[in-house]
């Protein structure tokens, strides 16, 4: 059975005590809140210096300068975001974007092989344009890190953009002075009668080699070494030994020794006298007799000899023209730089040149 009596006094004291929660609440309302804003100031000063921590932070680039505390606070809220939370770049600095004018230019400046290759192919094509995607993009990233207000760098990015306005200025002005026929027929063959010491292709050998390294040993070492070379030329000769194979396993001349002993066709002009008569000599086929020089003892076998020839017009009139029109760029070339030196002068003393290399030597010493 239920004590109603004893219920009714619990339910008197927890009325009670719920009136003095109330009061206590009115009367400390203030202080509770500025409690409450307290707490809150605190969880967003955390939070805001976690999702202050921006991709150009860790990568070491300063802040934009033009970030105020309004704009702070306001990419901090931005940040909170977890799909802004890479939006680092100024927002007042426009990301740069690809439209068909810049793709245009893109495609006309580029070789026109290539640039049919690149158009014919879908894929080619795309992965071209995603590449400058991913250019501008970081360009753009590097804009909005203030990187460019960095001294070094804006001054490797002037001088780029110069090197690259006076090539162009150099090829267009070059470009428009040469004929469109440059060179003639009648200049190619002037050139190639006024020069034919240039196209004659002087007498050339096939040569091989069994090569061993001099040694300063005792003179019994040196004789051992004799007999053994002389061993091998015998066994050689009696065709008891393949001269490749000798080469492979006992040649000491690892360019040559790797090829069997294969020397290359040389110029016999260019042969050292100690080589160039013995081998001379030989018939093709043929191997030498032991030969020394100051690199080592040799075994010489002759190949196929080559003689002298004097090339065809027609075997070199592309080589020419290449020749004259390489020729023509540079004179025109320094021509351009004198006159540009002259209307455009730019100072310079040997006295100063060496005045700034004493300084910047001082710096560097520092």
């Amino acid at each position: 059975m239920i004590n109603y009596p004893y219920n009714i006094k619990v339910l008197k004291q927890i009325i009670m005590k719920i009136k003095n929660f109330k009061a206590f609440i009115a009367a400390n309302a203030k202080a509770l809140i500025v409690v409450v804003c307290v707490c809150l100031a605190f969880i967003i000063a955390q939070t805001s210096q976690v999702s202050a921590i921006s991709v150009k932070e860790l990568l070491g680039l300063k802040k934009t300068t033009s970030e105020t505390t309004e704009n702070k606070e306001e990419n901090s809220t931005q940040n909170s975001n977890p799909s802004n939370s890479t939006e680092w770049a100024n927002s007042s600095i426009p990301n740069r974007q690809i439209d068909l004018d810049y793709v245009t230019l893109l495609i006309n400046n580029i070789e026109q092989k290539e640039r049919e290759k690149l158009l014919a192919d879908k894929e080619l094509f795309k992965q071209v344009i995603e590449n400058e995607a991913n250019n501008h993009s970081t360009t753009s990233a590097a804009i909005a890190n203030n990187l460019v207000e960095d001294r070094d760098v804006e001054f490797m990015m002037r001088r780029g953009s110069e090197n690259i306005l006076r090539e162009v200025y150099l090829k267009r002005l070059i470009s428009s002075k040469l004929p469109k026929d440059f060179p003639s027929d009648e200049q190619v063959a002037e050139y190639f009668t006024s020069n034919k010491k240039q196209f004659l292709i002087p007498e050339r050998v096939h040569v091989w080699q069994i090569f061993f390294k001099k040694t300063s040993s005792s003179d019994k070492q040196r004789e051992a070494l004799n007999k053994k070379i002389e061993g091998i030329i015998s066994d050689i000769k009696k065709g008891e030994k393949d001269f490749s194979n000798v080469a492979l396993a006992q040649s000491e001349h690892e360019q040559s020794k790797n090829l069997g002993g294969y020397m290359g066709l040389l110029k016999t002009n260019e042969l050292i006298p100690e080589m160039k008569d013995p081998i001379l000599k030989l018939k093709e086929g043929d191997i030498s007799q032991v030969i020394e020089t100051k690199e080592g003892m040799h075994i010489l076998k002759r190949g196929k000899l080559l003689e002298s020839e004097v090339l065809e017009l027609t075997q070199v009139d592309q080589q020419i023209r290449q020749l004259l029109v390489k020729q023509a760029n540079m004179q025109l070339r320094d021509a351009v730089f004198n006159q540009a030196r002259k209307e455009y002068p730019q100072p310079i003393s040997d006295n100063k040149l060496e005045e700034w290399r004493l300084r910047l030597q001082t710096k560097k010493n520092k």
